[in-house]
Parts: C-alpha cells; sequence; structure tokens
C-alpha cells in the first residue's frame, strides 16, 4: 500500500514545481539560474485538488490516479525512479484500527442520564490495538481544542489535571470559533485543528 496524505502530495508538487526539467533536460534545481515556478505549482495543486482525483483517498483508485499523475510529472521533470524494482513509490504496511461494538456510551449529569450513539453524538476510536476497553464512571475534563502550541503561545493543557479522566476537546482550532484571534492562521484550519493531531 502507498501512502500519499495531503501533506505529502503538497510536497512532491513543490519538489516538482522547483525541479521542473529546462531546456537542456537537467533539473532545473541543478543550476544557478534555476526559478521556482509559482504557475506550475498551482497548476499541479489544482489538479490534483479537483473532484477528478476525488479526495486522493488511500486504498481507493484515487489514490492510484494521485501516483500515476505524480509519477508521470517526475518523468516528465527529468528524474529517475528510486524505488525497488524501477518503481515510483515504496509499498508500506498500513495498519487500520476500527473500535467495533461500542455500546453503553453515555453521560450522566445529575439524576440524568443521555445515551449517545456511536457515529452520531460520540466517535469511539483508537490506534492502539486491543480487545477490550472500558471506561466506567470516569469523569471528562474539557481542555478547549486540545491544543498545545508554544511557538503560538497556548497551551490549552496549562493546569489542568487530565490524569484517568476522558479529556473533552473540540474539531478545528480556536481560530475558526474567533478568526480574529489570528492565533491559528484565521479559518483555515492548521494542523493543530486536525483530528490525527488529537
Amino acid at each position: 500500500m502507498r501512502l500519499f496524505p495531503t501533506a505529502a502530495v503538497l510536497a512532491a508538487v513543490a519538489l516538482l514545481s522547483a525541479c521542473a526539467s529546462t531546456g537542456d533536460g537537467a533539473p532545473a534545481g541543478s543550476g544557478a539560474n534555476a526559478a521556482f515556478d509559482t504557475a506550475r505549482l498551482s497548476e499541479h495543486v489544482r489538479i490534483l485538488s479537483s473532484d477528478e482525483f476525488q479526495g486522493r483517498g488511500i486504498a481507493t483508485p484515487a489514490e492510484e490516479m494521485t501516483v500515476r499523475y505524480l509519477s508521470e510529472q517526475y518523468a516528465a521533470a527529468g528524474f529517475q525512479p528510486g524505488g525497488p524494482n524501477g518503481q515510483w513509490t515504496q509499498d508500506v504496511a498500513l495498519n487500520r484500527f476500527n473500535a467495533s461494538n461500542v455500546r453503553g456510551v453515555q453521560l450522566k449529569v445529575g439524576g440524568e442520564s443521555i445515551p449517545l450513539t456511536q457515529g452520531q453524538q460520540i466517535v469511539v476510536s483508537t490506534r492502539l490495538p486491543g480487545n477490550h476497553v472500558m471506561l466506567t464512571d470516569a469523569p471528562l475534563v474539557f481542555v478547549g481544542y486540545g491544543i498545545k502550541a508554544p511557538e503560538r503561545n497556548w497551551d490549552d493543557f496549562k493546569g489542568v489535571d487530565v490524569r484517568g479522566k476522558v479529556i473533552v476537546v473540540l474539531v478545528n482550532d480556536a481560530d475558526f470559533e474567533e478568526p480574529a484571534l489570528n492565533t491559528f492562521n484565521g479559518r483555515a484550519m492548521t494542523y493543530y485543528g486536525r483530528w490525527t493531531y488529537k
């Protein structure tokens, strides 16, 4: 399986744009007069982000389209494949963990119980292998967006004791609700706002 997340695709596009072939067939990045072509970069991004590429999902036909496009563009730019057996890509193992048989999840507030349905009011997931997880009477602690970003002077965990508790976080980052803050580049979600970070 090949892995081409958004960041990897953008890095590949930037490399293509920076090293596009010059007239003599040498990569543009190899000469003193090499120039970065912003129009070429924009065109690659436009193509790869178009509906035709269906989100570039892993293990879908869209992934194959993305790999084929990037491989063709690398070849056209004068690169040689460096993968095994002359391939442009290298196969890697990819594990998927899925929480199944989720039941009995509820919140108790005062004397009231609120049931939570998987995929509707709550998403229960894991990245760790395990046959059974049970959280009984676990206290909840709300930590805003769940972000610790010292370079932006932001720490939702400062002074909060989370040991032995279930952490509740908001998706996105703080600028989504308050763009005027401009701590996280406005409403354009940063890495801190993504599930993969949280």
